[in-house]
């Protein structure tokens, strides 16, 4: 069978060269340059080789490691004479790595000759990524994000990282120290393609990444923040992701295998969710409604169906033991985890 090649675009001449000589070759066929991981994810079921650059910022260990656990075989390039370019690939676990000085006709030879691969046993257990967002404001999704993770966490091993960059507060929530946080996770998964147990907090069954304070880094919820992600799905039977308010284009809701929109129980909530949920990319959302006054549960329900569409899913009651739990870095109360308890474990 003809091997179908996705290359990683590159400005590196390595990569323009390999295309055109692919191009020529009746050896390979060429499918795909990929610009961003989204494209190779589209087109998996097209692909059996990808061939990328350690250049390439989104070239990770991770990202190389993700790729051949859905059984993609992967040729790495690294600058000729840059070790810790190809450490990195190695780390990843590339099937081959050349350096970028290497004849594209030897690449195609070498590619001709990888055994086609299937998606490994880590790959068909990884773990499910369920990402937890609302409307701008704060109607609850760390709160909830959290409820969610400690019930998962009783009866499967379960993560939850804090992506929110703008106001991360995992950290106070838990009453844990600011460090390690998402950078040294991030920093650890590019060094290796692994989650290191050092960048992890532990809240009883719980493991936690927190968020980053530090300054200049909020956008660092980009390529290493799905580094994060993608190390711990290998790990992990599940993954909440908090994410703050994210947009519509959000990579890392569209990667999600499962998502929560959170929508605070008041006018200006309602609005700010129909606006997320008319923006919506990622997975189909199971609406969770915030802050429902009793006597008011009915009215709410009815016009958060009418405004966003969806139907609601869960009801948190306006209790003033929701709020002390928060307040003083305690377990999620009660009347949260009763409300949330009938979303069951992702599958």
């Amino acid at each position: 069978m003809t091997p179908r090649v996705a290359t990683v675009l590159s400005a590196r001449p390595w990569e323009a060269a390999l295309v055109a000589a692919a191009r020529e070759s009746a050896a390979v066929r060429l499918v795909l340059r990929a610009f961003q991981p989204d494209d190779v994810a589209r087109q998996r079921a097209d692909i059996d080789v990808v061939v990328a650059g350690a250049e390439t910022s989104w070239v990770t260990p991770a990202q190389v490691a993700a790729w051949r656990r859905s059984g993609l075989r992967v040729v790495g390039v690294h600058p000729a004479g840059d070790e810790p370019a190809r450490s990195l690939l190695e780390a990843g676990g590339a099937h081959e790595i050349l350096a970028d000085d290497a004849p594209p006709d030897a690449v195609l030879q070498l590619i001709r000759f990888l055994q086609p691969g299937v998606p490994s046993a880590a790959g068909d257990e990884a773990g499910k990524v369920v990402a937890v967002t609302g409307g701008r404001g704060a109607p609850g999704r760390t709160e909830v994000a959290l409820a969610l993770a400690y019930l998962w966490a009783r009866r499967h091993p379960t993560l939850l990282v804090d992506l929110d960059v703008a106001a991360p507060a995992l950290a106070v929530r838990l009453g844990r120290p600011p460090r390690p946080d998402l950078t040294d996770a991030a920093d650890r998964v590019r060094a290796s393609g692994q989650l290191a147990a050092d960048s992890i907090h532990r809240v009883g069954d719980l493991a936690v990444v927190v968020g980053s304070h530090r300054p200049g880094e909020s956008q660092l919820r980009t390529t290493l923040a799905e580094d994060v992600v993608e190390a711990a799905a290998a790990d992990y039977d599940v993954v909440v992701i908090d994410l703050g308010p994210a947009g519509g284009d959000d990579r890392l809701l569209k990667r999600a295998d499962h998502a929560v929109l959170v929508c605070d129980a008041s006018a200006v909530g309602l609005v700010r969710a129909a606006r997320a949920a008319a923006e919506w990319a990622g997975p189909p959302p199971a609406l969770v409604l915030n802050r429902v006054r009793r006597r008011e549960k009915a009215e709410v329900i009815a016009a958060a169906r009418q405004w966003t569409g969806l139907e609601p899913v869960a009801a948190i009651p306006d209790a003033p033991r929701v709020r002390e739990a928060a307040g003083a870095a305690r377990r999620p109360a009660r009347p949260l985890l009763r409300a949330l308890a009938r979303l069951g474990v992702p599958t």
